[in-house]
């Protein structure tokens, strides 16, 4: 009579370990269903590819037409609020993604996806690249309003790179939107980001002229040293404040430390 197998007697069953073709296939499509999931999710896609948009056109060409005529820095000050914009629709994608992280990982969808197995670096690559995705939509928006609008006094090169630096540039804030998924419920994130996002842009001195001792400040948000990389990197002068080597440090810094915190939290608990 065959003895049946039982809980202790089992033999554990060893997985082969994925070749690199199949590990860059999951990746691969991993990052592809991010980012078709986000384009087809309204709430996410539309607000962060037209607000941008429509709110650069209100207040950096329309409003501001002729800022120019009454500003210190005479018709420049339309590049640095075209750059401050900019910012602002890379930004968005980036710290917003948290929301959908946060989402998955309260409807477990993240242990699912590891029991399938699915390679440990593929969640947060996918994010990163889908809000990228997404900023590089975005920003380009800006840039083609900016160039119709007829106001800038740069050159096509030094939009080019400031558009470039941009989309590089969103990944800071990618990293802050990872951390807060990582860390916070599914209805806590939305109220995170915007607790983070607007101090972030209104106290920056992106916009709008900020009163004299809010003007020290604006070195402690992340959106201020990335519209100075990118203006300083273009060769714009005239409204570089601190070394671009500085803001390049800050921004290396936020996206180490908020990216560390986020694949340690979802390492140990997913």
């Amino acid at each position: 009579m065959s003895s049946v197998p039982t809980m202790s007697t089992a033999v554990p069953i060893e997985r082969a370990p994925l070749s690199l073709r199949r590990t860059l296939r999951a990746y691969l499509m991993e990052v592809r269903f991010d980012t078709l999931g986000a384009l087809r999710t309204p709430a996410f896609a539309i607000p962060f590819i037209a607000l941008p948009l429509l709110i650069y056109v209100l207040f950096g060409v329309v409003i501001n037409r002729n800022a120019g005529s009454v500003s210190e820095f005479g018709p420049a000050i339309a590049n640095y609020l075209f750059t401050g914009f900019a910012v602002l629709a890379v930004a968005m994608p980036g710290i917003f993604s948290g929301v959908i992280l946060a989402q998955e990982r309260e409807g477990n969808l993240l242990r699912l996806k590891r029991a399938q197995p699915l390679p440990p670096g593929a969640t947060i690559v996918a994010k990163l690249l889908m809000a990228m995705a997404i900023a590089a939509v975005a920003v380009t928006l800006v840039v083609i309003a900016a160039l119709a609008g007829g106001l800038l006094t740069i050159s096509l090169t030094q939009v080019a790179v400031i558009w470039a630096v941009l989309i590089v540039g969103s990944v800071p804030f990618c990293a802050i939107g990872l951390m807060i998924g990582a860390i916070s419920s599914a209805s806590a994130a939305p109220a995170w980001g915007n607790l983070l996002f607007l101090p972030m842009m209104w106290l920056s001195g992106l916009f709008i002229p900020l009163p004299a001792f809010l003007e020290a400040w604006v070195v402690i948000w992340p959106s201020f040293h990335l519209s100075q990389l990118a203006l300083g990197l273009a060769g714009v002068e005239q409204f570089r404040f601190i070394p671009t080597t500085f803001a390049a440090g800050v921004l290396l810094g936020v996206t180490v430390l908020c990216g560390g915190l986020a694949i340690r939290r979802l390492a140990r608990h997913g």
